[in-house]
């Protein structure tokens, strides 16, 4: 193994080829620094083919490698402060251990080149032509930047940090701006202070990644539908992302896709309820009793739950005690109904004795916000049926006159209505 010792002796035999080159290949494509590192500064190297070169243990300062082909070679225990790769192709490289500060990649052909334990600050790729199987690994810093490249099979995984560190000593920073990236791959990365900007994004997976509202602007797009891959864990883990984002970059239709995704991945318990409904809208009640039964909501519906041989008041009574709010389903027909209004009134007494939210309406058409106090018969019932109307109409009330008929309303739309039911349900 050559020791060497300065740049002189460094340039010679990063030039040296002939016989006794290939016949000693291990010799001289490997070197051992002389003591400490090797310290190369305002180093020029041209029109140079690295291959099989081994760099180990080498202070870089104002340095430029121009048009040089790097295949096959290991930069090892490096450190590059102010240099700059112009015009060069790298082929099956390595950087492993290594410190790059204010450094930059300019106009650089790129095919699998790998930055392993890289502690990088203010690395920057520009009017990179073609990035393919670039990986970052491993512990360190990153502070890097990618403008007007094209990128393909970008391999990022996380940095390992100290998990006592405070989380700004960890922080990492990958922007991207005008660039055109596909099919690449990003692990557990924290993006929270990274942002992509004017972006061609395709086919692109983010796994357990965290976002910021910054990160992925409306400035992205993504062509002929090849959406962008981001799992529940990342969508868990930053705050609701754009409609437009959603939509163009991702393929999601739902603005409150996380919404949904919480109530899949957490434990949720719901108050129990007791659904008030005229017999002439027994269908709908029945679609609405299915649904919540099958997210794990307890309910008493009358033709399913009512037991034989009792006081059809008593039963109401104490069904209505036991659950914890009065679902009303508000319909003419259950307005007119005078079970419906005692189902109300019972409902009305239960909130009053114990200061808790007990009705909770829902509405299949107007007739709740058209009547008048004057219309309501029995005339001697007038004064108590208007007192829960009155109750009622200080409750917001969610609109479900389009999903009466079942065979012609809208499944989707059906289910956010749905969620938004169930989000006022939950304990």
């Amino acid at each position: 193994m050559t020791i060497i010792k300065d740049k002189e002796e460094f340039l010679d035999w990063i030039n040296l080829k002939d016989e006794e080159y290939i016949r000693k290949g291990f010799e001289y494509c490997n070197y051992r620094v002389a003591d400490s590192m090797l310290n190369l500064d305002n180093l020029k190297i041209e029109n140079i083919d690295i291959t099989y070169k081994s760099f180990e243990c080498t202070f870089f300062k104002n340095c430029v490698f121009f048009n040089c082909d790097i295949n096959h070679s290991v930069f090892h225990s490096c450190t590059f402060v102010d240099c700059q790769f112009i015009q060069c192709k790298f082929y099956q490289t390595k950087f492993l251990f290594v410190e790059l500060t204010n450094c930059q990649f300019i106009d650089c052909t790129i095919t699998g080149l790998e930055f392993s334990d890289l502690d990088a600050n203010n690395l920057i790729f520009i009017d990179c032509p073609e990035i393919l199987d670039l990986s970052l690994r491993g512990f360190g810093k990153r502070s890097i930047s990618f403008v007007r490249c094209y990128l393909h099979h970008l391999d990022v995984e996380p940095i390992s940090v100290n998990e006592n560190s405070p989380k700004e000593i960890n922080q990492e920073i990958i922007d991207f701006e005008e660039c055109i990236i596909k099919e690449s791959s990003f692990d557990r990365i924290d993006f929270t202070k990274s942002t992509f900007k004017e972006c061609d994004l395709s086919l692109i997976q983010f796994s357990s990644c965290e976002f910021s509202k910054n990160t992925i602007d409306v400035s992205n797009k993504t062509y002929a539908n090849e959406f962008n891959m981001v799992d529940i864990r990342t969508i868990l883990n930053s705050p609701p992302l754009d409609k437009i984002v959603l939509e163009n970059i991702f393929g999601i239709n739902s603005s409150d896709v996380k919404e949904y995704l919480i109530d899949l991945t957490s434990k949720i318990e719901f108050q129990s309820i007791f659904i008030s409904y005229s017999f002439a809208d027994k269908q709908f009640a029945k679609k609405i009793n299915e649904t919540l039964n099958r997210r794990g909501i307890m309910t008493f519906l009358w033709e399913y739950d009512s037991p034989g041989g009792k006081s059809l008041k008593n039963i109401m009574s104490s069904n209505i005690k036991n659950k914890d709010r009065v679902l009303f389903i508000a319909s003419e027909n259950s307005i007119k109904s005078k079970a419906c209004q005692f189902e109300l009134s019972k409902g009305r007494e239960k909130q009053e004795i114990t200061w808790n939210d007990v009705l909770f309406p829902i509405h299949i058409d107007n007739f709740l916000f058209d009547l008048e106090k004057e219309q309501i018969r029995p005339i001697e019932n007038q004064d108590e049926y208007w007192k829960n109307i009155e109750e009622l109409r200080k409750l917001n009330s969610l609109d479900f006159s389009d999903f009466v008929n079942p065979d012609s309303m809208d499944e989707h739309k059906f289910e956010k209505l749905i969620y938004r039911l169930i989000k006022g349900l939950r304990k």
